[in-house]
């Protein structure tokens, strides 16, 4: 059942005046609006993949994406029949793989449950994968020009700084509110209500809350709602919206390991990519990647093993020969998942260093090789960081499962050994991509000098 809601007279948004409110944000938006290619050409299949690339997602950045992305798949029986892999290696960079893994569901139910029409009700919409109320709502106004209200980070700060509302914007009556004002811009259907209308009065609430009424320092100036608004009125701008504070990022160092063919005598688990490309570089140099598992962080995406370091000190380290425990969580993935010879594997110092931020943590990626690797990839030159005093001390042989490492769930789904050539064609994890750039541009200097 679609959403609907009735203001009553003694809410803000029954005192506002949406009809002179409305003319002038659409002279405004005449002028002022913003050119999407799924603007232009507002087919749902279009909407649809823009909103779910532009969750957690800058405009700027899912611009260039979209394009590639429907060039590839062009109507949803193109993406209803891509491989999971492949749909994962168009979007990758996007970050959030479970879109891209819920866009592909959404597309086989789109064709076996719709016909490979894509719905025009609220409810099977809904019913799709990877959609929200928000997300249901503006494909419906904006593949469809349907009366459905959107509520995202732009109109929410809008909304809430014509209305002055003072309580934090994700609480339930503060949602509740924002919603039905958002409703209440959109006018009853009539026979007379001109095309395209909900549309574009969705699209200028959007683009007037990311263009004019900025989070800091809004051009009020500029705006064309200015004279109705309350906290304009009562100079609350830089204190509207409420918003929930953030919690602090947890910071963590992981070690990734580049661990190359010739370093292991023995690897039973690990299969080949077929067929093999043609390169001057000797399979010794091909490079282990594992496809992580269902469940995990980046599921369904290739990486280079990485384990978290546990040690306090591990920011400042960059040799982590010493530490038992990652030598322990090491030597348990080598012998048990790859099925390498029984051996001391320790994690040599660290060759450069990859931030990156997932979730809510902020990762400090330490990218090292095996102890004694027998190919070495050159350290990159950085700022120095405080090495170990004390010698390193070698992790005795272990053949159970490490206390601190929970082994019931293995690190992979599936591993290859990939040739430095094949690392593009497979879909990384953004720092895991980082790190194969890395590789191939070292390795090319080491294994193949050029004249």
């Amino acid at each position: 059942m679609r959403p609907t809601n009735e203001a009553s007279a003694s809410e803000p948004s029954a005192r506002f005046d949406f009809s002179r409110a409305r003319r002038a944000l659409l002279n405004w938006f005449k002028t002022n609006g913003r050119a999407f290619p799924w603007r232009d050409d507002p087919a749902p299949y279009r909407v649809w993949i823009s909103e779910i690339m532009l969750q957690q997602t800058t405009t700027q950045t899912a611009l260039g994406y979209f394009e590639r992305f429907l060039e590839r798949f062009p109507d949803v029986n193109a993406l209803a029949s891509a491989s999971e892999e492949e749909t994962l290696k168009y979007w990758e960079g996007l970050g959030y793989y479970r879109r891209a893994r819920a866009l592909r569901q959404a597309a086989i139910q789109i064709v076996e449950r719709f016909q490979a029409r894509f719905p025009s009700e609220y409810d099977d919409v809904l019913s799709l994968p990877g959609v929200g109320r928000y997300a249901a709502g503006a494909i419906l106004s904006f593949g469809f020009d349907k009366r459905f209200p959107i509520l995202e980070a732009n109109t929410t700060r809008l909304h809430a700084r014509l209305l002055a509302l003072r309580s934090e914007t994700s609480a339930s009556a503060s949602q509740k509110l924002l919603w039905r004002f958002a409703e209440d811009w959109l006018p009853k259907d009539t026979s007379r209500r001109p095309k395209g209308l909900y549309r574009d009065i969705n699209g200028a609430l959007t683009d007037l809350g990311r263009l004019v009424c900025a989070p800091r320092e809004p051009r009020c100036g500029a705006c064309p709602l200015a004279q109705f608004c309350e906290s304009e009125r009562l100079n609350l701008q830089n204190v509207v919206p409420v918003l929930k504070p953030k919690p602090e990022p947890i910071r963590r160092v992981d070690a990734a390991i580049v661990v190359f063919r010739a370093d292991l005598d023995r690897a039973d688990n690990v299969g080949e990519v077929e067929p093999r490309p043609e390169t001057p570089l000797s399979a010794d140099a091909d490079v282990l990647l594992l496809r992580r598992p269902k469940g995990a962080l980046w599921a369904g995406l290739w990486d280079f093993p990485r384990f978290d370091v546990l040690d306090p000190q591990a920011e400042e380290l960059r040799d982590f020969s010493s530490d038992a425990s990652l030598a322990e969580r090491l030597q348990w993935f080598l012998e048990e998942e790859v099925g390498a010879n029984p051996k001391d594997y320790r994690v040599g110092k660290a060759l450069t260093t990859v931030r990156h931020a997932v979730t809510r943590y902020r990762v400090t990626l330490r990218v090292c090789q095996l102890a004694d690797a027998k190919l070495r990839l050159p350290a990159r030159s950085e700022r120095p960081l405080l090495d170990l005093v004390e010698e390193p001390k070698r992790a005795a042989p272990r053949r159970t499962a490490p206390e601190q490492a929970d082994v019931s769930t293995p690190q992979a789904e599936e591993l290859r050994w990939v040739p430095i050539a094949s690392l593009p064609d497979f879909p990384l994890s953004s720092p895991a991509r980082r790190v194969a750039k890395y590789v191939a541009e070292k390795a090319l200097k080491i294994f193949l000098p050029i004249k």
